[in-house]
């Protein structure tokens, strides 16, 4: 009987082996058809992500939305009510930022383009002036000749062709929009879904879980769902407040300043927070270029100002609100942005953190546990027997004897 369960488990890895060989030799088509899938199925994963974000508010809501009444219909009332408040709070934070931030970035690069030229002749003026400390001005001079009428030129024909561009690809450009929209309506329809009958589609995946798992499979994938809730949770939670605090210290501190645009460049710090380690300088290199329409010397003093708020951020406010809720440390959060961004881009950014931090804490637990063992064994002096057990211990070990609580996730 034996040699019979290890003649199956030799076959299963020769077969696992042989897949992953064939999926190396076949890439291109299994991309083209995991491309196809993935098309198919994007409604439906927008859809889960938007309703997973959405429960986070709308728990808060269904705990502070009259709880202790007896009445049914206030009950019934509770969760729809709790979904239309999510989803507004979501709308009006988004609408604000925009409308903050468009109109105000909108008017500073029109100032930035109109300051050019002058910022430009006023260079020339300055080194004309300094002629006479250095004489390779008098060369610097010739080759440095602007012709703006030449250049106004150059811009006008690149926007005619620019024109000429978006009215060929018009037609394109309204199909992939409608496309769009109807991804968008799909996605939130079927969020709606979720969130109205999630106990329901709880119970459904457990019946499924139980049904065709054994209990020991049953655990292990309950405790990675609920490390994976737990973290992801925390993440977004953790950057939202981070968001809304880096924004007001930025605004508040330009403002004591007397910066212009403090209220935007606070705005734009907080809603680029959300993009790990890339956001913050993204939105410094905007704020720069910004200033710089208005002033060298404001860009100069928003650059030192950017530096001393992110090293505030970095040391002070991620680790303790993001950082200490995820339980990842620094290097691991750079691997994971540059891992996650290299092969999937933007979203490998956004998701790079809390997914390398699901990984790392189901690590963690197992070698807790590992070493709790270890420490029993010491106390009893049966280190040999431990030895010995330790071979038989399966991977992740610390999932398969019991559901973890909360409480146990936190303490990991």
């Amino acid at each position: 009987m034996n040699h019979f369960k290890l003649d199956k488990q030799f076959i299963a890895k020769v077969l696992f082996i042989a897949v992953i060989i064939l999926i190396i030799f076949n890439w291109s088509q299994v991309a083209s058809a995991f491309g196809v899938v993935w098309q198919v199925a994007f409604p439906v994963v927008l859809g889960g992500m938007m309703a997973y974000v959405l429960n986070l508010l709308m728990n808060q809501f269904e705990k502070r939305l009259y709880p202790n009444t007896d009445k049914k219909w206030l009950q019934h009332t509770r969760r729809p009510l709790a979904i239309v408040l999510s989803i507004l709070v979501i709308t009006l934070v988004v609408a604000g930022i925009i409308g903050l931030v468009v109109p105000q970035l909108i008017t500073a690069i029109s100032t930035l383009v109109e300051a050019v030229p002058t910022v430009t002749n006023s260079v020339q003026t300055w080194v004309e002036e300094q002629q006479h400390l250095i004489p390779m001005f008098n060369d610097l001079m010739e080759q440095v000749d602007f012709n703006w009428s030449s250049v106004m030129s150059s811009f006008a024909e690149i926007g005619n062709r620019l024109l000429r561009g978006v009215a060929e690809s018009s037609v394109s450009l309204l199909s992939s929009s409608a496309s769009a929209v109807t991804t968008f309506v799909l996605s939130v329809m079927f969020a709606l879904y979720i969130l109205v009958s999630k106990e329901k589609l709880g119970k459904n995946f457990n019946d499924i879980l139980i049904s065709y798992l054994s209990d020991e499979q049953v655990r292990i994938v309950k405790n990675i769902l609920n490390v994976t809730d737990d973290v992801f949770s925390n993440y977004i939670t953790g950057t939202v407040i981070e968001a809304f605090i880096l924004g007001f210290i930025v605004s508040l501190g330009l403002w004591a300043i007397q910066m212009p645009y403090a209220a935007m460049l606070g705005a734009l710090q907080g809603a680029l927070a959300f993009i790990p380690l890339v956001g913050a300088f993204l939105a410094g290199f905007v704020g720069v270029i910004i200033q710089f329409a208005v002033s060298p010397i404001n860009a100069l003093i928003y650059l030192i100002f950017v530096i001393v708020v992110q090293q505030l951020e970095g040391d002070l406010i991620y680790p303790r609100v993001v950082g200490d809720s995820i339980g990842l440390p620094g290097m691991w959060v750079l691997a994971a942005v540059t891992v996650g961004g290299g092969l999937f881009g933007i979203s490998g950014i956004l998701l790079g953190v809390p997914v390398f931090a699901t990984i790392y804490k189901l690590f963690s637990l197992d070698i807790s546990y590992r070493k709790q063992i270890r420490e029993e064994a010491k106390e009893r002096s049966l280190m040999n027997e431990y030895e010995e057990e330790g071979l038989k211990l399966k991977p992740f070990e610390a999932l398969r004897h019991k559901i973890l609580t909360p409480e146990d996730i936190q303490d990991i």
